[in-house]
């Protein structure tokens, strides 16, 4: 079967069942996936469970009716050298192997005494690799039985890798994997210094890495690592970047390369590809991705109709065509299998990024029938652009500024830009609206939020439910009779709430100043700051 595994194409279980044999097989995956099986009743092969170690000559055919060449894990769901697998049908699986060269496969085991045992019993071809499982310093003996055998390649699985290791000889290892837990929520954490360890012995011994999941999100040191997203082309289990990278050397798969795109001076992963028109995650996330329901209802259309909108795109310098509209098409044409899509180049001159990102924006908002809370909903993807965009204009004047000046005036910059006025402006609505929206995101609860981004409720409605909800909060008792009042820690947090749309005017006074004259225009919002 196609699998899910991100260093292998394709499962081939020719045994079934195992046994825990160290404290890596605590939260085993297959054990759970067995169970399940169990008592499905199209997998008969795994009707006795996981204790139960099985040999099924009939799946001994597979490989060869395999039309293309695949790169193959062998005993995903048990491990090939097993005291209850006998060394003939062991001998079988290997003529199997020998007999398909046009095969790549990859054989995992725990059991490095018994594949020391047999390793001279058997014929290791060319397309065969041979792996042991090593999570915790104490598995790290099983290496040197590995490194002993007779197979052409051998590589490591540090998976699940619960344990620091602090010491490991990677000579006559061509590859490494490395993952952390998952499944159980009683995972144990990996640390990001035990994988870059790890990473910089391959590096100095030459050998090839692969990092394949940090396993639980709670692992993961970056928690807006893209490939936690299940739409990301290189999605794994908890996020799979390493300080912004990805690792997923693989030379037991031909192509084992990540395509990329340049654009703009920079490099970015290309994922999904028809006919000659590509997409990165930094564009195809940026606007809500369609849900499952959505891109079927798509696909429907498309099968009856065609496509009747094209999609747009723009040339890079190279050359390349990137989609700037239509990622949601594009994924419903790709899983259709269909080609010969129609396009049209996008002319307009955009020179970054974010420029991309504002015309996806507004491409939306000028071709879609919204309300006003869906239509800022849209224009606030575009918040951190607009701050961003602020902050480079400092680079078109030319000076220099050291760290702390430039900090200090990438938030003067950014002051300077009314955020707010800037989104209304995009989603053809009014300040006000957008500063209660924003308020709405920040102290809305769930229900909330979600009635008012599916339109539900307006944005009236959603601020002065929160305005209900709010508690009231308790200020010095001299204050207490003053409803426009908001007292102050400092005058930046002052200018914040401005910002927000929380107050309208700041005023400062001395400790023993009386407040007498604030009563004057309740009808104002004010943040008061005392002097010390």
């Amino acid at each position: 079967m196609a699998s899910s595994i991100e260093w292998t194409e394709k499962t081939w279980n020719p045994t079934t069942g195992c046994t825990h044999i160290s404290k890596e097989c605590d939260f085993c995956y297959a054990e759970t996936e067995t169970y399940r099986k169990k008592f499905n009743p199209n997998s008969d092969k795994y009707r006795l469970g996981f204790d139960v170690v099985v040999e099924h000559s009939k799946t001994l055919k597979e490989p060869y009716t395999w039309k293309t060449p695949r790169t193959v894990f062998v005993n995903s769901m048990s491990d090939m050298f097993h005291k209850d697998i006998s060394l003939d049908f062991i001998k079988e699986v290997f003529e199997v192997m020998n007999d398909t060269p046009q095969h790549t496969y990859q054989i995992l085991t725990k059991r490095h005494d018994i594949l020391e045992k047999y390793s001279k019993e058997l014929n290791w071809t060319d397309n065969i690799w041979m792996g042991v499982s090593v999570g915790n310093q104490i598995a790290t003996r099983r290496i040197k039985s590995l490194v002993k055998c007779d197979a052409k390649h051998k590589f490591l699985s540090i998976e699940p890798f619960i344990e620091e290791i602090t010491e490991i000889d990677l000579k006559g290892i061509d590859w490494v994997i490395v993952g952390g837990e998952s499944g159980s929520n009683e995972v144990r954490p990996m640390k990001k210094e035990w994988v870059f360890k790890i990473k910089d012995k391959c590096s100095e011994q030459n050998v090839k890495f692969f990092f394949k999941q940090w396993g639980k999100t709670r692992n993961n040191p970056n928690p807006n690592d893209p490939t936690m997203n299940k739409s990301h082309r290189y999605y794994s289990k908890g996020g799979n970047e390493l300080d912004g990278k990805i690792y997923w050397t693989n030379p037991t798969i031909k192509d084992d390369s990540t395509p990329t795109i340049n654009l703009f001076g920079y490099d970015y992963l290309v994922m999904d590809e028809l006919d000659d028109l590509v997409t990165i995650w930094e564009l195809k996330a940026h606007l809500p991705l369609a849900d499952k329901e959505l891109l079927e209802s798509l696909k429907e259309d498309i099968r009856i109709n065609g496509l009747n909108d094209p999609i747009l795109y723009i040339k890079t310098e190279s050359g390349q065509k990137l989609v700037v509209e239509g990622h949601t098409r594009l994924m419903a044409l790709k899983s259709l299998k269909k080609t010969g899509v129609a396009t049209k180049e996008l002319k307009e001159t955009l020179n970054s990024l974010d420029e991309i990102k504002l015309w996806m924006v507004k491409h939306q908002l000028g071709r879609r029938n919204l309300s006003n809370a869906e239509r800022i909903s849209l224009a606030w993807l575009s918040k951190p652009t607009i701050e961003k965009l602020a902050k480079e204009n400092l680079s078109k004047g030319g000076q220099v500024f050291s760290k702390n000046q430039l900090e200090e005036k990438e938030q003067t910059e950014i002051e300077k830009v009314d955020t707010y006025a800037e989104i209304a402006k995009i989603a053809n609505s009014s300040r006000t609206s957008v500063v209660r929206f924003s308020q709405v995101l920040a102290s809305g609860s769930e229900t909330i939020i979600d009635n008012l981004l599916k339109g539900n409720i307006s944005i009236g409605s959603a601020h002065a439910s929160i305005k209900k909800e709010k508690p009231q909060q308790k200020t010095i008792t001299e204050t207490e009779k003053i409803e426009y009042l908001t007292v102050l820690k400092s005058i930046d947090e002052g200018k914040e709430k401005i910002s927000n749309g929380d107050i309208d005017v700041i005023m400062v006074f001395d400790k023993t100043d009386k407040l007498d004259v604030l009563n004057k225009n309740p009808k104002i919002r004010i943040g008061v700051y005392y002097l010390s």
